[in-house]
């Protein structure tokens, strides 16, 4: 009975992350990366104990806004990124990593061709 379960929950999960279009694909990968920053973020702020409402006060914006951000509400755009940074004395250090997994390429307008060339010999 368990492991009946167990499938059918695998099964619903599968079919909701492989059934996505090209622009939920999208989105998902950007709220993926904002959530990699966010973490690096929380836990950089409570280890120095500075709370939300101290880093907001810190970049020059609502503590209300800066909440958003971190539950996902309000994308986190490279100007607060930035002034994150800053107000931590921290630096991101960021590196491209070619995916393991298929996964459509061929997206209609792809401003980087000459990058995907050259990431194509890796």
């Amino acid at each position: 009975m368990k492991k009946l379960k167990a499938d059918m929950i695998k099964a619903k999960f599968d079919e909701i992350f492989e059934n996505r279009t090209e622009q939920e694909q999208l989105k998902l990968d950007a709220y993926m990366l904002m959530a990699a920053f966010l973490s690096e973020i929380e836990i950089i702020l409570e280890h120095e104990k500075i709370s939300k409402k101290t880093l907001a006060q810190k970049i020059d914006t609502s503590p209300s806004y800066l909440t958003q951000v971190f539950r996902g509400d309000k994308p986190l755009n490279f100007m607060t990124l930035a002034k994150i940074q800053t107000a931590l004395n921290i630096q991101f250090e960021t590196r491209a990593l070619k995916n393991q997994t298929t996964r459509p390429t061929s997206f209609k307008k792809t401003p980087f061709k000459k990058r995907q060339k050259e990431m194509a010999s890796y």
